[in-house]
């Protein structure tokens, strides 16, 4: 039963990401670790989820301005779900035609627990 909540909070989630227009802000990502088969999701409010594969590959993806409250990853191939604990940083207000930048390095832990290490934005 839990997986396939987690299969529908993925493909709702993905399914409301932002359409781009002149008034969103963008979103950069910057992580190392992210493998090379395009597994690892990062989802926050504003874009819904994106690949952290394409945007290590130069991708930018449009963000609804606002206020960021969650960052949270999504592994595509056992969709499992790894939040994320919001550093200071990370806890911002973007505005219109600013761009939010989120740097780290994915690491799994002892239990193959996914996270972002030394999770760091920045937003100009």
């Amino acid at each position: 039963m839990k997986k396939w909540l987690n299969i529908a909070a993925f493909i709702l989630v993905t399914s409301f990401s932002t359409i781009a227009h002149a008034d969103n802000a963008n979103l950069q990502i910057k992580v190392s670790g992210t493998n090379k088969n395009n597994t690892y999701f990062l989802c926050l409010d504003g874009t819904g989820c994106v690949s952290m594969f394409a945007a290590d590959h130069g991708k930018t993806y449009p963000l609804t301005p606002g206020s960021i409250e969650r960052i949270f990853m999504v592994n595509r191939s056992n969709l499992r779900t790894y939040f994320q604990e919001l550093p200071a940083s990370c806890r911002v207000n973007v505005n219109a035609n600013q761009t939010l930048t989120v740097k780290g390095k994915v690491v799994n832990d002892t239990n193959n627990n996914a996270h972002i290490e030394h999770l760091e934005c920045s937003v100009a």
